[in-house]
C-alpha cells in the first residue's frame, strides 16, 4: 500500500476517495443567501409524495425547526392566525418547498428546499444527496437536509426591508379626495341611496377597506380612503358603478388586490349595507362581499335620499294577466301602488292599481297596470279551502325590507288551529312566523297550494302578558269570494304544478310569482 504506483494501490486509492465522497454528501446551492433577508415570515409546505404520503421523515418540521432557529417567523397553516402584516403584504413571506426523493446510487437520500417570493420568483434554492455507511434510510434524509441546510446555517439572518421584493402592480385613477373632503360633499349634497362612507365586513377572502363612494359624472367612484393592503393609497379608486335600470343594481368594475379590473355587480340590500359579488380567486366560485355604510349614520341630519314609501307587503299572482292577492291594509289610503318581482333574470317594478278590496276581511285585488309587464304563462299553484290542524305550511314574503333586504324569506310551521283570535272561523292560527312586510303573502300548504293569506300576529301588549308565535292567515275562500265579484269573472287557477317536489324546490318555482308591494 506504500507503493501507490501498484495497480492495487490505485484501486484502493479510488475506492477511498468515493467512500469519502458518499459519506459526506453532495450538496448544490444556488443564487445567495442575502435575499433571505428580505423575507419576515416563513411558511414552509408540508411535504407530501406523488403517492399522497405525508412527510414521513419530518422534513417540513425540520425546516421550522432550524428557521425559528434563525430568528425567522413561522406562519402556520390558519391564515387567520397570522399576523396582520403578513396577511396584507404576500411580499414579506418566503414560501419554502421542502423536497425529498431517492438517490440514483443504493440508499442514496437527496433532500433539499426551494424558497419563493411573492412574484413566484426563486429566492434560494439547495439540495444535498448523502449515503452513509452503516446509517439507516431515516438518518440520510436528515444528513441530507442538514447538509443542504448549510449555507442558511452558516449566514446572520436579519430582516431588511430594503431586501423584500416588490411587485408591480397596474396604475389605477388617483383622486385628491380624503375622509374629510368625501364627509363635506356627503353633507352638503343630496345623497343617491349608494352614496356614503362604507367599512368593509372582513373575512378571509376580503381585507380591511374603508372606502367613500361619491358621484362623478354618471358614475359613482369608491375611493379609497384607509386599506390594510400596502398596495392601496388614499385617494386611489377602488370600484367604479353604473346605476343599472333596476334601482338598487349597478354594473361594478372592482379592483381587485392586485389592481386588476373585474366586471361585476353589486346591489344595496337595504340603506346601510352593500353587497359586491365576487369570484373567489382560490376556488373560482362566487361569492359575496359585504360592506356597511359607517356614514352618514342614522342620527346624521343630512340629505339622503331613502325609499320614501309609505308602507310595503307582500302579494301573490291569481292570474296570468296580472292579477295580485294581497291584504287590504298593506294598499290602504293609497292609489300609488308598486310591485317587484324578482326571478333569475332579476327585479322588475311595475305600477299597479286597486280592483277591489273588502277591508272587513282584509283581502284585496291589485292589477299590474304598465306596459311593461308582458304578462305571465302560467301560474303554478291552486288554491285549496280547507286545511286541518297540524298540517304542514309555509310562506314567501318580503318582512322588513327595508331592514332585511329585498330578497324574498321563507318560513314554515304547521295550523295550530282553524280558527283565530276569539275563535274568529275567517281565520288560521299558525306557528310560521310572521314579521311586518310577511302581510298579504301566500300561505302555502305542502302541495304548494295556497289556503290563505298572511295578515298578523297577537302581540304581548294587546293581551298584557308575554307571546311567542302566534300568527294569523285569512282563509282563502275569503279572496275567492272577492274574485268572484270582478265584472269579468276570473277564473282562478286550481292544480298545482310543484306538488311532487321538496319544499327548496317548490320555493325555487314559487317565489318568481310572489311580489313585494310598496305604496306611497
Amino acid at each position: 500500500a506504500d507503493n501507490m504506483d501498484n495497480p492495487n494501490a490505485k484501486r484502493l486509492k479510488l475506492l477511498l476517495i468515493f467512500l469519502i465522497l458518499i459519506s459526506s454528501g453532495l450538496s448544490i446551492a444556488q443564487n445567495k443567501t442575502e435575499s433571505i433577508n428580505g423575507f419576515k415570515y416563513a411558511y414552509v409546505l408540508n411535504l407530501k409524495y406523488e403517492n399522497d404520503r405525508l412527510d414521513i421523515f419530518g422534513v417540513s418540521q425540520y425546516l421550522r425547526n432550524e428557521l425559528t432557529k434563525k430568528g425567522m417567523i413561522i406562519l402556520g397553516e390558519n391564515r387567520d392566525n397570522w399576523p396582520k402584516e403578513a396577511r396584507n403584504d404576500q411580499c414579506l413571506i418566503g414560501r419554502w418547498f421542502p423536497t425529498h426523493e431517492p438517490g440514483g446510487f443504493g440508499y442514496a437520500a437527496k433532500s433539499g428546499f426551494v424558497v419563493k417570493n411573492c412574484k413566484e420568483e426563486i429566492a434560494f434554492e439547495s439540495y444535498s444527496s448523502a449515503s452513509h455507511v452503516g446509517y439507516y434510510y431515516d438518518n440520510n434524509v436528515r444528513l441530507a437536509m442538514e447538509k443542504a441546510f448549510k449555507p442558511i446555517s452558516s449566514m446572520r439572518y436579519q430582516f431588511n426591508s430594503i431586501l423584500k421584493p416588490e411587485i408591480e402592480y397596474p396604475l389605477v385613477e388617483t383622486t385628491t379626495e380624503n375622509e374629510e373632503s368625501i364627509k363635506k360633499y356627503l353633507e352638503s349634497n343630496k345623497l343617491e341611496p349608494i352614496e356614503g362612507i362604507y367599512k368593509s365586513y372582513q373575512s378571509d377572502n376580503l381585507a380591511n377597506y374603508r372606502i367613500g363612494i361619491i358621484k362623478r359624472n354618471d358614475m359613482f367612484k369608491a375611493i379609497i380612503l384607509e386599506s390594510d393592503l400596502v398596495q392601496w393609497k388614499s385617494g386611489e379608486v377602488k370600484a367604479i358603478f353604473e346605476q343599472s335600470s333596476m334601482r338598487g343594481i349597478y354594473s361594478v368594475k372592482w379592483y381587485m388586490a392586485n389592481k386588476t379590473p373585474y366586471e361585476t355587480f353589486s346591489s344595496m340590500d337595504n340603506e346601510a349595507l352593500l353587497t359586491i359579488e365576487q369570484k373567489d380567486p382560490k376556488t373560482g366560485e362566487k361569492r359575496l362581499d359585504k360592506f356597511i355604510k359607517m356614514f352618514p349614520t342614522a342620527n346624521t341630519s343630512g340629505n339622503f335620499k331613502k325609499d320614501n314609501s309609505k308602507a310595503s307587503g307582500s302579494g301573490f299572482f291569481i292570474s296570468e294577466d296580472g292579477i295580485i292577492g294581497t291584504n287590504a291594509h298593506v294598499i290602504e289610503n293609497t292609489t300609488n301602488i308598486e310591485v317587484t318581482v324578482s326571478n333569475e333574470i332579476g327585479s322588475f317594478t311595475y305600477k299597479a292599481k286597486v280592483l277591489l278590496t273588502d277591508d272587513k276581511n282584509d283581502v284585496a285585488l291589485l292589477q299590474v297596470d304598465d306596459d311593461k309587464f308582458k304578462g305571465l304563462t302560467s301560474i303554478p299553484y291552486g288554491f285549496s279551502e280547507a286545511s286541518d290542524v297540524g298540517s304542514t305550511v309555509f310562506t314567501i314574503g318580503y318582512p322588513l325590507n327595508d331592514v332585511m333586504g329585498s330578497n324574498y324569506k321563507v318560513t314554515d310551521g304547521i295550523i295550530s288551529s282553524n280558527s283565530g283570535i276569539a275563535d274568529d272561523v275567517r281565520y288560521y292560527q299558525i306557528t310560521v312566523p310572521l314579521q311586518p312586510g310577511n302581510s298579504g303573502g301566500p300561505l302555502f300548504n305542502k302541495s304548494g297550494n295556497i289556503i290563505g293569506i298572511t295578515s298578523s300576529r297577537l302581540n304581548s301588549n294587546s293581551v298584557g302578558t308575554k307571546i311567542e308565535n302566534v300568527n294569523y292567515a285569512i282563509k282563502a275562500s275569503y279572496l275567492l269570494n272577492l274574485l268572484t265579484m270582478l265584472p269579468n269573472k276570473v277564473k282562478p287557477p286550481t292544480t298545482s304544478q310543484v306538488s311532487t317536489k321538496e319544499l327548496q324546490d317548490q320555493v325555487k318555482i314559487l317565489k318568481n310569482y310572489v311580489c313585494l308591494i310598496r305604496v306611497y
